[in-house]
């Protein structure tokens, strides 16, 4: 999903309507596999901190320990960040803001930390996670697009736009992955009282947890679907792409939402939410072709 979605970023966004940018295909390809690499070493080291969880939440599912050895796991671990670290380096040397060079440790860090404290405490490892999420969307922008400098006002301007488009899918990446973690901390909620996690389906149960989830879906529903009206009259295409396939299934999930109590329920809930991110993802595409038949 990251890598599909900076690549389309690239190829469906940045090239086709000509935005300057700063990197080359290999030195982009490098910045997604840092994205990846970060992604891969965070899933891992929760995975590393939550055997006993995942045993008793989704028992047929847990592969360290049965398929993997924990200490290459560690090794594994190890590698990921290290590449990502020294990338980083070496990319925002490349771009000439050193400054950036903190992101992927810091963002490492945060991980690490995250899987062997934050996700036990209510609302700061959903909202923590859910950032480092929308992060690999960001860095697009960062690393990418704000480093380039045209000198005419038109191309700045297409910059400015640019990047604010990048930032709107990270906002996306960042609203629904957090829907998600309250959705999944109702199917997890067993698991994690088990083992004395302080997580909100913990804290409130599951009856009173299901509608935050509820409450940020029906915003999201709102404000997109107030969007796609807006295209509606100038872009028919993507206002109709929106209501089938973003705004038609998360209304689905606002109306099942309240009825769900089963952790078999959550799943199915969660998996849709995934769905509805690519989706919003892949609208990216539709936008681009419907603004160049435009043209």
């Amino acid at each position: 999903m990251i890598a599909l979605t900076q690549y389309l970023i690239r190829l469906a966004i940045v090239e086709p309507l000509a935005i300057p940018h700063r990197l080359d295909h290999w030195h982009y390809a490098l910045g997604v596999l840092i994205s990846v690499c970060l992604a891969a070493a965070g899933y891992l080291v929760n995975d590393l901190h939550d055997v006993e969880v995942d045993q008793r939440n989704k028992p047929g599912r847990v592969q360290l320990g049965r398929h993997i050895a924990e200490n290459t796991a560690w090794w594994v671990y190890g590698l990921l960040n290290l590449v990502a670290v020294v990338g980083g380096y070496y990319l925002a040397g490349h771009v000439a803001l050193e400054d950036l060079w903190l992101l992927p440790p810091v963002a490492a860090g945060l991980l690490y930390l995250y899987a062997t404290d934050f996700k036990s405490r209510p609302v700061l490892g959903n909202f923590l996670v859910s950032l480092l999420t929308a992060l690999p969307v960001a860095l697009v922008a960062v690393y990418d697009i704000l480093p380039a400098r045209p000198e005419d006002a038109a191309r700045i301007r297409a910059v400015q736009q640019a990047f604010q488009v990048v930032m709107a899918y990270a906002l996306f990446a960042f609203w629904f992955n957090w829907i998600r973690e309250m959705v999944k901390d109702a199917e997890d909620r067993e698991g994690d009282a088990a083992e004395g996690y302080r997580t909100l389906a913990v804290i409130l149960g599951v009856k009173r947890l299901r509608w935050i989830p509820w409450g940020m879906a029906l915003l999201a529903w709102l404000l997109i679907g107030y969007y796609a009206l807006g295209l509606w009259p100038n872009d028919k295409i993507s206002a109709l792409y929106l209501f089938l396939f973003v705004l038609a299934p998360l209304m689905y999930l606002i109306v099942v939402l309240p009825g769900s109590h089963r952790q078999a329920h959550f799943r199915r809930l969660s998996i849709l939410l995934k769905i509805i991110m690519l989706t919003g993802i892949l609208s990216m595409v539709v936008f681009t072709l419907s603004l160049q038949t435009q043209l």
